[in-house]
């Protein structure tokens, strides 16, 4: 059972909210994907946005929705990276005090880039969901102000600021993908959209990270996976009880896998035909549309690409071992 719906609404009056604190990404159509997949295909470049990722959008609405009393505890977040980009810039804007707990495997660029913001920053866990639960608890006990990566309603709606910006742009959208994690992202483009039946939502994730896909399908939140996978802004689990799993539950048409090869090779793929370069998780969509499995009867398509923080070593090698693929 669905707790708690959200409505297109509540995501408008969110946009409303947040578009001035926000870049209005670009979406722009790709010739040649297109040609590849034989529908019309439109790149949302949701890497572009502050921060380099989409995270923003949820953070910036989790913090406005909070009172002024809570503004002087500590707020507490946890984060593979992206999130912990957007948590610092909002500690900038808003000046809060903020505590932010990482895995321990985190990408030592995105640990890099978090040099910039006043973070008093903790490694634990090896996996998100461990990283989360430390975080959860962590906030109890100071009872500080958790901001979720993604078992939040209000994080969920900023992120759903993007379906918004889709259909103002390309009303006759049919089809989105979008690369999933815990499910934030796609939670809220999906709620956004519930309620068009001609617009379908369909989740793309790594098969080393495929939790979301498998507890659909065995109707019950899984255990993370043991695998690695190169996708690691998707990696890591949901953390039990998470909302995320009833909205995908209930609104997505399909989630489909994809191998670590198809996506270093979607990678490789939009650098050369697009120059454009992203993080494996944010190419993840672009995989599932290579491997032409996307029904001819979305005529209009849009792949949300959500981050860019790559590492530059890896970005080389994934370019010169696939770039000649297509």
């Amino acid at each position: 059972m669905l707790r708690k719906v959200i409505s297109k609404t509540d995501i408008e009056l969110v946009y409303e909210n947040i578009k001035n604190d926000i870049y209005k990404t670009p979406l722009e159509y790709s010739e040649k994907l297109s040609e590849i997949s034989g529908v019309n295909v439109y790149l949302k470049k949701e890497y572009l946005q502050l921060t380099s990722s989409f995270k923003i959008r949820g953070v910036l609405n989790k913090v406005k929705s909070l009172s002024s009393e809570e503004f002087d505890k500590t707020f507490v977040a946890a984060s593979t990276g992206n999130h912990a980009a957007a948590f610092g810039l909002a500690s900038e804007k808003f000046d809060f005090k903020a505590k932010l707990f990482l895995p321990k495997n985190v990408a030592s660029e995105k640990l890099k880039s978090l040099s910039k913001y006043k973070l008093d920053k903790v490694l634990y866990g090896d996996t998100s969901v461990e990283t989360e639960n430390k975080a959860t608890q962590y906030a109890k006990d100071i009872e500080g102000v958790l901001i979720h990566p993604y078992n939040d309603v209000e994080i969920i709606k900023g992120q759903g600021t993007i379906a918004v910006e889709i259909a103002e742009e390309l009303p006759e959208v049919n089809a989105v993908l979008v690369p999933i994690g815990g499910g934030g992202l796609i939670s809220g483009i999906a709620s956004y959209f519930s309620e068009n039946e001609k617009v379908k939502v369909i989740g793309c994730q790594p098969e080393n990270a495929s939790e979301m896909y498998d507890s659909i399908k065995y109707n019950h939140i899984v255990e993370p996976s043991t695998l690695n996978t190169i996708a690691d802004a998707a990696a890591g689990g949901i953390e039990a009880n998470a909302i995320t799993y009833d909205i995908c539950k209930k609104h997505l048409e399909e989630v489909k896998l994809v191998t670590e090869e198809e996506i270093k090779k979607a990678v490789a793929f939009l650098y050369k035909h697009h120059n454009i370069i992203v993080e494996p998780t944010s190419a993840v969509p672009v995989a599932a549309l290579l491997k032409e499995d996307i029904s001819k009867e979305y005529k209009n398509v849009v792949l949300v690409l959500t981050g860019k923080k790559i590492n530059k070593q890896l970005l080389k090698e994934i370019n010169e071992a696939y770039g000649d693929c297509y």
